[in-house]
């Protein structure tokens, strides 16, 4: 998410207790949405429904598990380390700061080699 986020639309999403919850639940660990169902004392229609809000604002980022004897399924880990707002003396200003994944920050250190 490059453009300065929608502070309604981000104020919104944070608002919903399923969506903080699954943020809180990815932090540490990627879940697959059928943990974060059970985690979570929710349906998984809605926790797929949150999950693709919450990459939509690039607060999750989706990866796809191989399985050799069966059917690849997709988890989910948080992207959000914080949220600041500030009152400016044009309104509010809203900060997002996000988790680098590793496989990222290697890139950009093997990129400024």
């Amino acid at each position: 998410m490059s453009d300065p986020p929608d502070i309604a639309a981000l104020t919104d999403l944070l608002a919903d207790d399923t969506a903080r919850q699954i943020l809180v639940e990815t932090r540490g660990q990627a879940r697959s949405a059928a943990e974060l169902s059970e985690r979570t004392g929710t349906s998984e229609p809605t926790v797929y429904r949150r999950l693709d809000r919450l990459r939509e604002a690039d607060l999750v980022a989706e990866e796809v598990q191989v399985v050799t004897d069966g059917k690849n399924y997709s988890v989910y880990r948080a992207q959000l380390d914080g949220v600041a707002l500030d009152l400016t003396e044009d309104g509010f200003e809203v900060t997002v700061s996000r988790r680098e994944r590793m496989a990222d920050r290697f890139t950009r250190l093997v990129e400024d080699m």
